[in-house]
């Protein structure tokens, strides 16, 4: 239902929320730019925005499209600052937490890791270059000369929109609560579209006017990193494999909405997922209706390994600089990867290589060093990592003799958020506002993790706890340092 109050139900004229899936047209707007040479791809994007601060090495325009920047994510950062349910983020605030950023999640190139704070700012390097904001520069130049009538990103949430969907989740008692968007900013997201245009969209990526050639062209080109190697993703594109097929698509979700536009080029064949409610599952969907569509694909043969083989291949894996663990178990006739919170079934390609489609895209190369019997490295590649290389560790588990001096109230100034850490039944917890965030799972010496974070504490001179570095998602080495008492 696009309604659910006034009974009104979805039809090919409800308008969605595309969230993530905004980027793509984004993307193709900076690249029109480029081809008429009204910026590069290689200018450093400080040319064209001064204000940001003077990282450790230039970012260039190409990196913000990407996602090899480094930049963290401001909707993370965001997150952390505890805001009330409601609250709405404008382009002065998202502006505020970017500015206040003192460092990088990494050395511009060296890795993949998606950021919002990209497309935010390539929003914003796009008005000096075209003379117009983004909004005016899509509909002039990508969605009226395309028949796109019902496509536009919308930055007031106040304004009217006919026929827009209202957001919704689901409540603990099973009823639905509205949940609509509240970002007034573009680029990152901001588009709402119906059906009829989406699929349009992808008819458009699928074979572009000459017009638009080159741009979609350069969104199909895969992101390069300082390595030498190449990320699954492009310019606004996921670029990935699915039963062995290339396929082109990008995902997206805010609130109530959600969102998948995929594209299987050798089957010419396009799907595209709307949805009104934060439990949908569209990229799931999607893929059901391009089954359905494809019928039986010839797949490469998989490997049968004996259970000896799969559990040498067990235990706890380390990604240094991001912190998350990853953990290999097998059991019940079922090898698993517990990572991000997932719990992930892998299937072997080969005796050294593993992949996931669902509940996350993933890709592990197990790696053995010197005449170790067990890998010692693996090498993974998720939707959000490429190629992120961890080691196994032994984990210590012993409660630290000083635990009850890890407690205090700890400040963040990069992401203006306050945080508590309490024991509770024996272990640390995070709170915030006296309410538990995260209950901290002990890993090593000083390590700390739960499902969607990783803490790592930091002692004086004299041995005291002084700080924690966390880590989560999009957003690396946050500094919290501890409080005086009464502060």
């Amino acid at each position: 239902m696009a309604n659910l109050e006034l009974s009104v139900p979805i039809s090919r004229e409800t308008m969605f929320y595309l969230g993530s899936t905004s980027k793509e047209y984004t993307a193709m707007a900076v690249l029109l730019l480029a081809g008429q040479g009204a910026l590069k791809l290689e200018d450093p994007i400080r040319k064209w925005l001064p204000q940001l601060p003077a990282y450790m090495q230039p970012i260039t325009i190409r990196r913000l499209l990407e996602h090899t920047s480094g930049i963290r994510d401001y909707i993370g950062l965001w997150t952390l600052s505890a805001p009330p349910e409601d609250a709405a983020l404008t382009d002065r605030e998202v502006w505020d937490i970017i500015l206040r950023q003192k460092a990088l999640n990494f050395r511009p190139g060296d890795e993949f890791l998606y950021s919002n704070s990209n497309y935010f700012l390539l929003a914003h390097i796009l008005r000096p270059a075209a003379f117009r904001m983004l909004p005016d520069f899509a509909r002039e130049r990508i969605f009226d000369p395309l028949g796109l009538r019902h496509t536009l990103y919308y930055t007031d949430r106040f304004a009217l929109l006919p026929h827009r969907a209202t957001g919704y989740s689901a409540g603990g008692n099973g009823a639905y609560r509205i949940n609509t968007a509240t970002l007034d900013v573009a680029g990152d997201g901001g588009v709402f579209t119906n059906i009829e245009d989406a699929l349009k969209w992808i008819g458009i990526t699928a074979k572009p006017p000459p017009p638009y050639a080159a741009a979609v062209s350069g969104m199909m080109t895969r992101a390069m990193l300082n390595s030498g190697d190449s990320a699954e993703y492009g310019r606004g594109l996921m670029l990935k494999k699915y039963r062995g097929l290339d396929i082109v698509s990008h995902a997206g979700g805010l609130r109530g909405y959600r969102s998948e536009l995929l594209w299987v080029p050798s089957r010419n064949l396009g799907v595209a997922c709307l949805c009104n409610t934060s439990d949908a599952d569209p990229a799931r969907l999607a893929r059901a209706v391009a089954d359905a569509w494809m019928g039986p694909v010839a797949e490469p043969g998989r490997p049968k390994l004996p259970p000896s083989e799969l559990r040498r291949k067990t235990g706890v894996f380390r990604d240094k600089n991001s912190g998350d663990y990853l953990r290999i178990v097998y059991g019940g006739g079922r090898f698993l990867a517990l990572y991000q919170g997932f719990q992930i079934d892998l299937q072997p390609e080969t005796p050294m290589r593993f992949r996931a489609e669902s509940p996350l895209s993933l890709e592990i190369d197990f790696e053995n060093a010197g005449d170790r019997d067990e890998p010692r490295f693996i090498r993974v590649e998720s939707e959000s990592h490429r190629r992120v290389h961890l080691e196994r560790v032994t984990l210590d588990r012993s409660r630290p003799p000083d635990l009850p001096s890890f407690e205090g109230v700890y400040y963040c100034e990069e992401a203006q958020s306050r945080m508590a850490v309490r024991i509770v039944d024996g272990m640390l917890n995070l709170e915030q506002h006296e309410q538990r965030i995260a209950a901290l799972e002990p890993m090593q010496r000083d390590r700390y993790r739960s499902a969607t974070l990783n803490v790592e504490f930091e002692r004086d001179a004299a041995g005291k706890i002084r700080a924690f570095r966390l880590n989560t998602g999009r957003v690396r080495g946050l500094e919290y340092v501890r409080l005086k008492p009464g502060a």
